[in-house]
């Protein structure tokens, strides 16, 4: 380790001495200094001193070894700080105690002082008091009796008897004084001067303030990243607040990167305490939790509504719900409730205290309401069950001894399911009277947790590496004799929810939640939801696709069958395609899109077939929007197909198109000339209002460097129809469309795409960026992993490509970072290649194999729009101070 290069090391409570500790930093550097030099010392300081950096400690660390002294600024409030106490243990450990200052600015020096350090110091040492500065008003650096503190401070840190270093600092501040003196005269000559300086100061006023504002974003952004798999809520309006500070690369990344975690998650609600239980209605609409400080609470996710009765005094530990969410029922130690939403009637129901372990269930009407209380010991106890019929306020009631029950459903209005560790009984409602009865035993020794569907049609377990499901109505019952066994499971399962028709559990262990399909061809996990660190409760929302789950106190809305909260389902699909196809065609202009695979097209929900021996080519769309030109191969017929109402073939061009494959087509903005380009590379130009065949340009190189048949990302046609590219196997080839003129852009290329100003080209791990001549160009490095292929918004500003395990990479062509990357598709799924273009500069949209079209939104301000929406709540001011550091602003609101 070299020479330290810090006089000092300043250990502060940020929150008690954010004031005083910078002037005590300044006024130690400027003690007795020379008027040329800036500060006699260096004395770090974390605010001052410390970059943005998402690896706080590692910087404080390598602070503390580069400096002489610790100078402890000792409070109670320091002393309870966990990073102050950090600091000290380090400099403990590396370092003498006999280099520890302390500057007492609170409290006694007993209770201020950790204990640690007082033993390493021995005897109570000789320390700075300012506690008489208690005021952040008083915090003056004229003020003789701070300037006194400061000396003890700056004559150890230097080593400096206290009465030499006062004495220098005296003659330093005379020679000062005759200079500031002699300058008097100077300074009238130099007005012109003055006036400069003042404008050097504004500009490093603002400086400092964009300085801060930066550090202040760049700050907000890594807890952002920070926070991805822990509190994704807080994560998201982080990013959002930090962008809204300051756009920039870095809190755009991190905003990015938020969005994208955890790609099935939909959005937070509050429920205004923390979760104790959780239930959700059949339709998906209604979620009902429990609380610890014994509430329930109805929350109407369509509707966005919410209401809440109380239920006890204690935690409520059960909740049901009936079908549509209008009956919900609830349990606390000794009380449990029947709540009528509709009508906001609450029947409540008393059970003795010691009867603590309660279930509950509503059938799937409301018109029945379970409650079923026991002791909590494992063995046979008393129980007391009733059962009320809401139509008619009956209440049907027995108690006795026998084992607790493991869960309890009313799948029906005459069916009331209670299961045991060795039996199954149905009962009837009404009566209590015993239906049928199975006898068994299915748990595994340790290690589990249960699951009962909602319905009670299926019941299971979870365990290490084993996941298990029995349906309830078998007449009998054991170990193995289960429904479906999946090898699959988690060590420490919190909660199982079981979908109505067994076809899906979510398994929550600590943080994340684990989905298996149990059945199929792709039985094994579907899904793990993270981003939280702590899941209690989940259950499945009105379909084996949704599941709504409890984090401390809120509710998280989970949709597995989206993969992003960036991108929306277009109306339109795309065609089945093979594998070795090419990617699905796309044309997408101002919001209209169209796209073809093989023999068929597609626009909105209109699509046609030109039949099995025949297949569409690239496919573009005309001026107005209401007509799409297409290719019918091999046969080389240009067609224009009219797209309103509906999708059919208008007109049949002149020109003839020769080709066997096409790799591009495109018109002018103004329908004058259209341009093809095929498998040879060959270009020929259509011209007039019948599109006739203007010109041929001939290539003759067989575009078949990258497969066969080629793809479409050899060949790219300028916005104006004036230019076309094309990807030979050992350069790239640049033909005026209207002279046949070339020009060779020398090398092999694996792909090119026009933009309206430029020509990108991209080569291995590069993208060239020419202008549409193609004489100069500049080079942005991307990963030369990335596959063939590149999109690009008409300004350049954006592109998008492909990597192999097909997710798609959005790269800044300013700054060549990337953006962000998103996956594309679910790896157990079968699909071919994929198409990508660009709509305007912040819009992509995506094409796969017989799947909807999606269109993924680059909009900065629509990413923070749906980071809040998701978050569904703002920053506290707690919250800035913690990661910030500062006052928070007035407005802490998130978007």
């Amino acid at each position: 380790m070299g020479e330290p290069d810090f006089d000092a090391f300043i250990s502060y409570n940020r929150a008690l001495d954010g004031v005083l500790a910078p002037a005590l930093q300044r006024g130690v550097q400027r003690f007795a200094k020379p008027w040329y030099r800036p500060r006699a010392s260096r004395v770090f300081l974390d605010d001052a001193t410390l970059p943005a950096s998402p690896g706080l400690w590692t910087s404080i660390e390598e602070h503390l070894a580069r400096s002489r002294w610790l100078v402890l600024m000792a409070s109670p409030e320091a002393a309870a700080s966990t990073w102050v106490n950090r600091e000290l243990e380090w400099w403990l450990e590396h370092r003498s105690a006999q280099r520890i200052l302390v500057v007492l600015t609170s409290g006694e020096y007993a209770q201020s002082v950790p204990p640690r350090v007082r033993r390493a110091l021995g005897e109570e040492p000789r320390w700075v008091d300012l506690r008489w500065l208690r005021s952040a008003e008083n915090v003056d650096e004229s003020n003789p009796r701070l300037r006194e503190c400061v000396a003890d401070i700056a004559s150890a840190v230097r080593g400096v008897p206290k009465d030499d270093l006062v004495g220098e600092h005296v003659r330093q501040h005379r020679r000062t004084m005759r200079l500031a003196r002699g300058a008097v005269t100077a300074l009238a000559v130099l007005a012109a001067a003055v006036l400069v300086a003042a404008l050097i100061a504004v500009a490093q006023r603002d400086d400092a303030i964009a300085q801060a504002r930066t550090a202040t974003a760049r700050g907000l952004a890594s807890a952002a990243v920070a926070n991805l798999r822990t509190d994704l809520a807080l994560s998201q309006v982080l990013a959002a607040e930090g962008y809204r500070v300051e756009p920039n690369a870095e809190t755009r990344s991190a905003l990015f990167q938020a969005l994208t975690a955890s790609p099935q998650l939909d959005r937070y609600v509050q429920v205004g305490g923390e979760v104790s239980a959780l239930a959700a209605s059949a339709d998906g609409k209604i979620a009902v939790a429990g609380t610890e400080d014994g509430r329930v609470v109805r929350l109407d996710l369509a509707a966005g509504s919410r209401a809440e009765t109380e239920v006890g005094s204690s935690p409520v530990t059960a909740v049901a719900v009936n079908a549509d969410g209008a009956v919900v029922a609830a349990s606390s130690a000794g009380s449990s409730v029947r709540w009528d939403a509709r009508s906001g009637d609450v029947r409540r129901f008393e059970t003795p205290a010691d009867l603590s372990s309660v279930l509950v269930a509503v059938s799937p009407s409301g018109r029945f309401t379970a409650v079923h209380a026991t002791t909590r010991d494992g063995g046979e106890g008393h129980f007391l069950s009733i059962v009320h019929d809401g139509r008619t306020d009956r209440r049907a009631q027995r108690d006795g001894t026998a084992w607790p029950l493991l869960g309890m459903r009313l799948p029906d209005d005459g069916t009331l399911l209670e299961l045991t560790d060795f039996e199954w009984t149905r009962r009837s409602p009404a009566s209590m009277e015993v239906l049928a009865t199975a006898q068994g035993n299915v748990l595994p020794a340790n290690g589990f947790w249960i699951g009962l569907s909602a319905n009670g049609d299926h019941f299971g377990w979870s365990a290490d590496g084993e996941t298990r499901l029995w349906r309830t109505d078998r007449p009998a019952f054991d170990h193995d004799s289960q429904d479906v066994a999946l090898p699959d499971g988690r060590p420490n399962p919190s909660h199982v929810a079981i979908s109505d028709n067994g076809a899906r559990t979510a398994v929550a262990d600590i943080g994340t939640i684990h989905v298996y399909d149990m059945t199929g061809p792709t039985a094994g996990e579907r899904a793990r939801l993270d981003g939280n660190s702590d899941t209690t409760f989940v259950e499945f929302l009105g379909s084996t696709d949704r599941l709504v789950s409890a984090s401390l106190d809120r509710l998280v809305l989970w949709d597995l069958t989206r993969n992003t909260r960036l991108a929306s389902e277009l109306g339109t699909r795309s065609p089945l395609s093979c594998n070795a196809c090419p990617a699905p065609w796309l044309a997408v202009e101002d919001g209209r899109v169209a796209v073809a695979a093989g023999a068929d097209v597609a626009v909105g929900s209109s699509s046609e077939s030109v039949g099995p021996d025949s297949e569409f080519g690239p496919v573009a769309w005309n001026s107005t929007g209401d007509k799409l030109y297409a290719v019918t191969l091999p046969e080389g017929i240009g067609e224009t197909w009219d797209t309103r109402p509906g999708l059919r073939r208008s007109v049949r061009w002149k020109g003839d198109v020769v080709a066997e494959h096409l790799v591009a087509l495109r018109a002018a903005a103004d329908d004058s000339r259209l341009v093809t380009v095929n498998e040879q590379g060959d270009v020929q130009l259509f011209s007039g209002p019948d599109l006739a065949l203007e010109r041929t340009t001939t290539l003759g190189r067989r575009l078949d460097h990258a497969g066969w048949p080629p793809a479409g990302h050899l060949a790219a046609i300028s916005a104006d129809a004036s230019a076309a590219a094309v990807a030979t196997p050992d350069s790239v080839e640049l033909v005026d469309t209207s002279t046949g003129a070339r020009r060779s852009l020398g090398g092999r290329a694996d792909a090119v795409a026009f933009t309206d100003d430029s020509l990108l080209v991209q080569r291995d791990g590069t993208i060239e960026i020419w202008d549409t001549a193609g004489t100069s160009h500049r080079d942005v490095p991307t990963d030369p992993s990335y596959l063939p292929g590149i999109a690009a918004g008409p300004s350049t500003t954006l592109a998008a490509q492909l990597r192999r395990d097909h997710a798609m990479v959005i790269t800044d062509l300013g700054t060549g970072e990337v953006v962000g990357q998103v996956p594309l598709v679910e790896q157990r799924g079968r699909f071919g290649r994929i198409g990508v273009a660009f709509d305007g500069d912040r819009r992509v949209v995506t094409a796969i194999s017989d799947s909807p079209l999606t269109a993924w939104d680059l909009s900065e301000e629509n990413w923070v729009r749906s980071a809040c929406a998701s978050a569904g709540r703002g920053l506290t001011a707690d919250e800035w101070r913690r990661y910030v550091g500062t006052s928070p602003p007035a407005d802490l609101t998130c978007g």
